[in-house]
């Protein structure tokens, strides 16, 4: 009898530990914007945010395969695979000028992809109008770090 009452409660905890799961997985939604327009104030909240001009400016399309402006709120490895429609892949890799973390967290941007390479870390609420000349044209990834 003591045997089967504890089984119970163990099918219980796991039923309500699975529950817990699934919830907290599907509360969160990762999603890109594109097209930002220009100034800090276009960035969402919750979001990273990239332009590939200085002082937040969006630039125009560099031989139709770079957007001029991007924003996540996901950790992104591959700037250079974005897409925005069916028209294939259009990137926001090495042209970043200038970024703002509308985030809580610290944000990370690489040289490399998949976060290698030279780092720039910025922090929660961090605007930069014109990244360091070290990495200006260079970021390839970031993440929340």
């Amino acid at each position: 009898m003591k045997f089967s009452r504890n089984l119970a409660k163990l099918g219980l905890c796991a039923a309500a530990a699975a529950g817990l799961i699934v919830t907290g997985a599907t509360s969160a939604s990762a999603t890109n914007v594109f097209y930002l327009g220009h100034g800090a104030g276009s960035c969402p909240d919750g979001y990273v945010c990239l332009w590939s001009e200085s002082n937040f400016i969006e630039g125009s399309f560099v031989n139709n395969s770079k957007f001029g402006s991007f924003a996540a709120n996901q950790n992104t490895g591959d700037m250079g695979k974005l897409q925005h429609d069916s028209g294939g892949d259009k990137g926001m890799q090495d042209v970043t000028s200038s970024v703002l973390n509308n985030t809580r967290s610290s944000i990370c941007f690489y040289e490399n992809n998949w976060y290698t390479g030279l780092e720039f870390k910025i922090g929660p609420g961090e605007h930069w109008p014109y990244v360091p000349s070290w990495i200006n044209d260079k970021i390839s990834s970031f993440k929340y770090c």
